[in-house]
């Protein structure tokens, strides 16, 4: 294979005068342009889905085991420049080093692996039971190729929430025409990897742009879309896709909650708090926003927390160091994200809340430093919008049937965690949260599982993928029966009061016998009913 040369020098375009069809794309770090590209014209997005269904009719066509191992290619290459990639995310994100590799390049090379093992087994036709009044018949269920799909993907997780969806629409035998985030649009490095790895031509198209863009890539009706990214957004893709009946998988914001009670390890539980509310800078959808904590260890919980925060390496200590795998909370990636941080931070503050680390930016760096803040209540926005930050919120509850009230509190019910050494308990909470999610003495874990479907409910979205969900939800299900008989089916014309006598004796036996006076019953009124069919009407 020939050497990855994913360096954005490779495709930096000057930028002075661009005019407002081109998308700027910075360096949240620095703040300073890295690339500019234009927005595609239409024919350019309608000659993406001409290239993406030729392409369909070639991968619907190919065994599941074939398409596996041409996600093996990508994997492959992926692995070997790891690196290199690593630097792409970090430069584009501002998120650490390790952020970028565990949380975004690590997904990809574990759905690959995930359906290596189990696609074929997934994807296969499904027999299932078929009644008795339908015997002689086998029931199957299919799964089919839905067509050319679509794939937007947020600028949080570029690299990730790009790859997983489309490893999984391949791997379900789809062609994909993928729109990324415009502000982390890593351009150049997909086409790389893909025709770097040797991997089927076409299968994948990258269209770059804006929110327009994305609009008339819905305007080509693609077979399905998987959007994620805000609540927002999603209802506006939903909206336009309804014009058109196309079907939406969306994956959307959360205002997740981890609920610990008083009987926990302390350390350990701030520990996890910490981690799953300040990872990749808190730009998660999953991330830990809310800790609710029993009030007779609220004091000592906070009092933990804020120490492992205080010994954090954050961007807005570290400096122009370079970023050796040693920087814990690295920069956010947005503008408007760091602005949206500190008027939630800033509202908590004036309206009395208690801010223990953090809570101010330096200028307008994006480097906005871990922040705990506890005395907080309804009123302020920081409990009731999702944050997107480095922010976590202490509230304390008295009782088990408190927590639960608090943890679903919202509109949002994307993840949650729940942490207790009574596992009965912790069960039981998990069970009455309303979330798709939920980690039970661990944070953010239900993601670090292949198996596991993701996905939210009320306002985080709705759809599922990974696991055998994901590659259903790429999937037209069809239901099949096969009749290999001769025979004229009972109950098709001519009705006759006979018939009728004899159908509705049918339904008796068939819902209030058991064992063998059901089967003797059933033998009975099928002879008669068979007799009865071959008969003409007078």
């Amino acid at each position: 294979m020939p050497e990855a040369t994913l360096a954005p020098e490779a495709i930096r375009i000057e930028t002075s005068g661009a005019s407002a069809s081109e998308v700027v794309v910075r360096d949240p770090r620095t703040q300073k342009v890295l690339y500019s590209f234009r927005e595609p014209a239409d024919a350019e997005v309608t000659a993406a889905f001409a290239r993406a269904r030729a392409a369909f009719e070639k991968i619907r066509a190919m065994p599941v085991a074939d398409r596996v191992r041409e996600t093996l290619k990508l994997r492959d290459y992926i692995l070997k420049h790891k690196e290199k990639i690593v630097d792409r995310i970090v430069q584009e994100t501002g998120k650490s080093r390790v952020d970028a590799l565990m949380a975004d390049v690590a997904q990809a090379l574990s759905i690959i692996d995930f359906y290596k093992n189990t696609a074929e087994k997934y994807l296969a036709d499904e027999k299932v039971p078929t009644p008795i009044i339908l015997q002689g018949k086998k029931s199957y269920i299919h799964y089919e190729p839905m067509g050319a799909v679509l794939i937007i993907s947020p600028w949080n997780f570029p690299f990730n929430l790009a790859w997983v969806p489309m490893i999984t629409a391949f791997v379900a035998g789809n062609s994909i025409v993928f729109k990324p985030s415009e502000w982390t649009p890593l351009k150049g490095l997909y086409e790389e990897i893909i025709e770097g790895s040797g991997f089927m031509k076409d299968a994948i198209t990258v269209m770059y742009g804006g929110k327009e863009t994305g609009r008339r890539l819905i305007d080509q009706r693609p077979a399905k879309i998987l959007f994620t990214g805000s609540t927002r957004a999603g209802k506006q893709i939903m909206e336009q896709a309804a014009q058109y009946l196309i079907p939406v998988e969306l994956e959307l914001g959360g205002k997740d909650p981890m609920v610990v009670f008083d009987d926990v390890n302390i350390d350990r539980a701030a520990a996890g708090a910490m981690w799953g509310g300040l990872m990749n800078c808190g730009q998660t959808c999953t991330s830990i926003e809310r800790v609710l904590v029993h009030e007779r260890i609220h004091d000592d919980f906070v009092k933990a927390l804020a120490s492992k925060i205080e010994d954090l390496t954050h961007a807005a200590e570290h400096g122009d160091k370079p970023d050796a795998g040693d920087l814990d909370v690295g920069h956010m990636t947005a503008p408007f994200q760091v602005k949206k941080v500190e008027e939630l931070v800033e509202d908590a503050r004036a309206k009395g809340a208690t801010i223990h680390t953090g809570g101010k930016r330096e200028g307008d760096s994006h480097a906005y430093p871990p922040t705990l803040i506890s005395g907080v209540n309804d009123s302020m926005r920081v409990i009731t919008e999702e944050t997107f930050g480095p922010v976590i919120t202490v509230e304390k509850f008295k009782s088990e049937d408190e927590a639960v009230r608090m943890a679903n509190d919202t509109p949002y019910g994307l993840s949650a965690a729940v942490w207790s050494t009574d596992l009965a308990r912790a069960e039981r909470v998990a069970r009455n949260i309303e979330s798709g999610n939920v980690s039970i003495n661990n944070v953010l874990a239900t993601q670090g599982n292949a198996a596991l479907p993701f996905g939210g409910t009320k306002e985080s979205g709705f759809g599922r993928y990974f696991g055998p969900h994901g590659l259903h939800s790429f999937s037209h299900i069809k239901s099949v029966i096969v009749d290999a008989g001769n025979k004229i089916e009972p109950h098709w014309f001519p009705y006759s009061k006979e018939k009728y006598a004899l159908l509705s004796a049918l339904l008796d036996v068939l819902h209030s016998k058991t064992g063998l006076s059901k089967m003797l019953g059933l033998i009975s009124i099928d002879g008669k009913l068979r007799k009865l069919s071959k008969s003409k009407r007078k």
